[in-house]
């Protein structure tokens, strides 16, 4: 169990993985019940995506000076930034489709979000248990699901971009789905990057 002292870090790993999972919830709720408006939809995830990095500025001022952390300060930096990306992963999908006016979705598209969501709820169900980090007889197995779901989205990723050069003949549509699909995909790695950061962290700390 960590120390009170440094509960600190390990609750703002579970609150940033807690705006990731806000702005994967949004993204899935937009595609779900998707109009084609998206001007108003880019600055509402970016109000998640702003508050996020307010809480990571106050992790890293807090980091400066602390005299022990609990994990190498490296290893902090690492967790905190990987989530970020993830985060941001997440909003780019949303700009990226305000940006080419994307008018109607590929049916592949919520089969994406949906994991994106998964994989994120599954990331804070590992940041949750990672301050039992020396005693836990799950982190590996939370690990593993976030891994797991990074592997269901690439199946779902190879499937896409295939039938979208197989079926398509508009070389825009080509262009820009490909590009789409390639961002729904990142979001995932960016969950898997966090796990793997968090194994490292965690086994270097045994």
């Amino acid at each position: 169990m960590a120390r009170k002292q440094d509960n600190f870090y390990f609750t703002s790993f579970v609150k940033l993985v807690d705006y990731s999972c806000q702005a994967a919830a949004y993204l899935n709720n937009l595609v779900t019940d998707f109009d084609g408006i998206l001007e108003s939809k880019k600055d509402e995830i970016h109000v998640i995506e702003h508050t996020a990095d307010l809480e990571k500025h106050k992790v890293m001022e807090r980091l400066v000076k602390e005299f022990l952390p609990p994990l190498d300060r490296e290893d902090i930096l690492n967790i905190i930034r990987d989530i970020d990306d993830v985060t941001d992963a997440i909003e780019d999908i949303v700009i990226r489709l305000y940006m080419y006016n994307v008018k109607r979705l590929r049916p592949e598209v919520s089969a994406f979000t949906e994991v994106i969501l998964a994989c994120a709820e599954a990331l804070k169900c590992l940041m949750e248990e990672f301050p039992n980090y020396k005693k836990s007889k799950t982190l590996n197995n939370l690990i593993n699901n976030v891994l797991k779901l990074e592997e269901k989205c690439d199946e779902i990723y190879i499937k896409s971009v295939r039938d979208l050069f197989v079926n398509e003949k508009d070389p825009i549509a080509i262009h820009v789905w490909s590009d789409l699909f390639h961002r729904l995909e990142q979001c995932c790695d960016a969950c898997g990057r966090v796990s793997s950061t968090v194994e490292t962290a965690y086994m270097k700390n045994l």
